[in-house]
């Protein structure tokens, strides 16, 4: 009998905790939840349906990103995100790069891609 698994939480670890809290709340309008463990030193956020992930502060001289390894969100309205980010002054690209464009695989999904202070790409997509 194979074993069964589901996705509890993922865990990033980010230079500066105010600054990451700033942009995932603000920019990306993630919701934060409380700390299920209390205290101040990480950071909870949810995505709907149970999906959490935390950040915390720490040391991330060592980390490697590319947007090839990135934080995925499908959005209920795409554009919505485009314009909220164009508001704001955020750049987004599709994934060849190209500033202020929206990437459309093959099969009609929409996405962008975005960069957090830390350098860690998310991308979010119109996939339902």
């Amino acid at each position: 009998m194979a074993i069964s698994y589901r996705l509890d939480h993922i865990a990033l670890l980010v230079r500066d905790l105010e600054e990451t809290t700033r942009f995932l709340t603000e920019v990306l309008q993630i919701e934060r939840i409380d700390n299920p463990m209390g205290g101040t030193e990480i950071r909870w956020f949810e995505i709907g349906s149970g999906n959490r992930f935390h950040v915390q502060q720490g040391d991330i001289s060592r980390v490697h990103v590319e947007k090839r390894t990135h934080f995925a969100l499908s959005a209920q309205d795409l554009d919505a995100v485009v314009a909220h980010l164009n508001a704001k002054g955020v750049a987004f690209s599709d994934m060849k790069g190209t500033a202020g464009a929206v990437n459309v695989r093959s099969d009609g999904m929409r996405a962008i891609f975005v960069q957090d202070p830390n350098g860690y790409w998310f991308e979010i997509n119109d996939f339902r």
